[in-house]
């Protein structure tokens, strides 16, 4: 764990200091989620939790460091894998309704998120239930590892729930290619 939270810390200085650098290719994105929830799909499986993926239709193409977008990805799909019951639903999505951007959200009805906490999710360290163990979770620094990789592409990324007990839905925009 140690080893983590260092390679992690070491990650995000890069990050807000500007000292990383992307390997940008054009790809679609359908893809590049597909290899996401596929990845932990089996997981998903073990817990006994359902993984539904919604695609548009249409091509949608975006100029991405494809392992920086994976990470994000990993991120939000693993949260809402660690906060969702057994029996639970995790929904991902992926659309345009601006033809300038496109939004993938992972929508979860796990244990939601009280709103004075909504507006310190990305900030290094936070976590909305301070009792909760370490041990069982990452380093606490991935949401903010997850912000800085969306701004690095041009792209946000957002937090929203109607409280505890509703889930959470996050959303990664990306601009189109």
């Amino acid at each position: 764990r140690l080893r983590r939270l260092v390679g992690d810390l070491q990650e995000l200085s890069r990050l807000e200091e500007g000292a990383y650098h992307l390997e940008l290719t054009h790809m679609r994105c359908q893809d590049l989620v597909q290899q996401a929830v596929d990845h932990l799909a089996p997981q998903y499986a073990e817990k006994g939790i359902d993984l539904s993926l919604e695609m548009a239709p249409t091509p949608l193409m975006v100029h991405v460091d494809k392992d920086r977008v994976l990470q994000i990805l990993y991120n939000l799909l693993g949260n809402a894998l660690q906060y969702t019951p057994a029996g639970g639903q995790v929904a991902v999505r992926v659309r345009s309704e601006l033809q300038q951007r496109v939004d993938i959200q992972v929508r979860d009805t796990g244990i939601g998120i009280a709103p004075e906490h909504l507006p310190h999710l990305f900030e290094r360290f936070y976590r909305a239930d301070p009792s909760r163990s370490r041990a069982g979770g990452g380093t606490g620094i991935g949401l903010t590892i997850a912000h800085h990789l969306a701004q690095a592409h041009g792209g946000t990324i957002t937090a929203h729930s109607e409280g505890p007990g509703h889930g959470s839905t996050f959303t990664l925009q990306l601009p189109l290619a």
